[in-house]
């Protein structure tokens, strides 16, 4: 019962260690509403977003699931924070800094352990998105009734060295553009009978937000996927950020 007790202590401590790698604030930008949300399913997860600005004009965006849960997924979350911060401070381009990514998580990782990744450049001087999706659930780019998947990049974090230059893809945004990036621990919530949430449910519930500021979809995303999954055990870590 002592060894319990000092595991559940260290476990949490773990936990508010993790959480300081997490932004404590959401960064604002004239151009861009946003808002975010993370939570383990247990004391310390896999999941990770960031919000880094960049300078006056622009930031980074990124989001990313490491395979499998507990401590040894945190501990790969920790790893790409600190390689994320790192070279946001460089300046580098987009996929070049994929590739060096997933060179760094490569030589870290064993057993099978990977981390989808997606991450972007928003500029609110020129109104564009500048992305790399690297095998993570594409993003949905809301506009106008209709939805675009962000599924530009290439492979996942973390299973070989880069053998292939990542792709980036530049968008110009519109007024009232909305996007969404989440985990699949969003759309792969299930019931009480198995069934799972599901990307379309998801799409068509973002379809009937658009006239919403940021938090208030983020908060209608998150209560429905608690309601769709009350009276079940939540079996993976969700991460959702909003942006408008």
């Amino acid at each position: 019962a002592l060894e319990r007790q000092k595991l559940e202590e260290e476990l949490e401590i773990a936990r508010d260690i993790q959480r300081n790698l997490l932004p404590h604030s959401i960064p604002q930008f004239a151009s861009f509403d946003i808002a975010a949300m993370n939570l383990s399913s247990k004391q310390v997860g896999g999941d990770y977003y960031d919000i880094i600005p960049l300078d006056e004009k622009s930031f980074c965006v990124a989001i990313a699931d490491v395979s499998g849960k507990g401590v040894p997924a945190a501990l790969l979350m920790a790893n790409i924070q600190a390689f994320l911060k790192i070279i946001c401070r460089h300046g580098m381009n987009l996929d070049e800094a994929t590739a060096l990514i997933n060179d760094l998580i490569t030589e870290n990782t064993s057993d099978g352990k990977f981390i989808t990744f997606c991450w972007a450049i928003m500029d609110e001087e020129n109104k564009t998105i500048n992305y790399v999706n690297a095998g993570h659930n594409p993003p949905l780019l809301i506009r106008e009734g209709r939805i675009r998947k962000l599924d530009k990049g290439g492979l996942i974090l973390g299973v070989m060295k880069t053998f292939r230059p990542y792709e980036t893809e530049l968008i110009e945004l519109q007024s009232g553009d909305i996007l969404v990036m989440f985990t699949d621990g969003i759309t792969e919530a299930m019931n009480k009978v198995g069934d799972e949430f599901s990307d379309e449910r998801l799409e068509e519930l973002v379809l009937k937000q658009t006239d919403k500021k940021a938090a208030e979809i983020l908060l209608s995303i998150q209560t429905e996927v608690q309601n769709f999954a009350a009276g079940t055990f939540q079996s993976d870590d969700i991460t959702l950020i909003v942006i408008r």
